[in-house]
């Protein structure tokens, strides 16, 4: 057997668990809201609304970047549907008594963490993959049934600028799933896991930034949302203020923090129910 069958395992199990019906209810929210938010971002800029908020979207609509800057609106609710997938699987495996009989028959407990959560992250990318592709057809559709011109959409600078928001994506939603990953192994509680990683990305950064501006722009979410929004025209952002060098660098520092922080917890943890 090769050190690598157990990981093997381990993902082609998860892989098996993710077509429940839960799983893909969660990547059709995850289509649905988004498909909602860019349609009602498209429709504000095309009725001629204005204000604080739109008017930016609207400067950056008829330019290259005009199709991934609509699609980008619904960016927070795709972070926020990954992270619930991520932290409410893995701490349901401590709240149904799952790891416990996994171990028994598979004591390698770091690649059976592993092969678990590259399938979830397999699961999450492919649902992210999905929503952007229908969202952006859907745009393409609606502004061609109304005579919107998309030529500068589908030239080679918009595709390119499309491929390279698309690959930050990524980058942002496996971040964001390691931290999940970290939670939901300190927590060991599907309701605690979710909660407090919904409340951590939605609350304290945001709070912190208020008051000590130079310094969140380092905290992870607020860097793994740096790197698609560097894509973006500057006044519609999240332009990394330090840079994309080093935001990707710090990103890769957080994620790196979080996969260990996570395997030794995991390795660490009497895991006796």
């Amino acid at each position: 057997m090769t050190p690598l069958t157990p990981l093997l395992r381990a993902f082609r199990s998860e892989v098996l668990k993710c077509r429940r019906w839960s799983m893909f209810a969660g990547t059709g929210i995850m289509l649905a809201v988004s498909a909602f938010f860019t349609y009602l971002t498209f429709h504000q800029i095309t009725s001629g609304a204005t204000g604080q908020e739109v008017d930016p979207l609207a400067h950056a609509f008829p330019t290259e970047l005009g199709l991934i800057t609509v699609v980008g609106q619904a960016r927070s609710f795709i972070i926020v549907v990954a992270l619930f997938i991520v932290t409410a699987n893995l701490a349901a495996e401590w709240s149904q008594g799952t790891w416990r009989n996994l171990l028994v028959r598979e004591p390698r407990r770091l690649r059976l963490l592993a092969g678990k959560m590259l399938a979830l992250l397999l699961f999450v990318l492919c649902s992210m993959t999905l929503t952007l592709v229908a969202s952006s057809v859907l745009v393409l559709v609606v502004a061609h049934a109304q005579g919107v011109q998309t030529a500068a959409w589908t030239s080679s600078a918009g595709l390119s600028a499309w491929l390279t928001f698309f690959s930050n994506e990524v980058l942002c939603l496996v971040g964001v799933c390691l931290l999940g990953m970290l939670i939901a192994v300190l927590t060991r509680s599907t309701g605690i896991a979710v909660g407090v990683s919904l409340a951590y990305v939605l609350v304290p950064e945001g709070i912190i930034a208020m008051v000590w501006q130079s310094g969140s722009r380092w905290f992870p979410i607020r860097t793994f949302n740096f790197l698609p929004g560097s894509v973006f025209p500057t006044d519609v952002g999240p332009i990394p203020p330090q840079g994309y060098a080093a935001a990707l660098l710090v990103a890769l520092v957080w994620m790196t923090v979080f996969v260990v922080g996570s395997f030794v917890a995991f390795r660490q943890q009497d895991i006796n129910a």
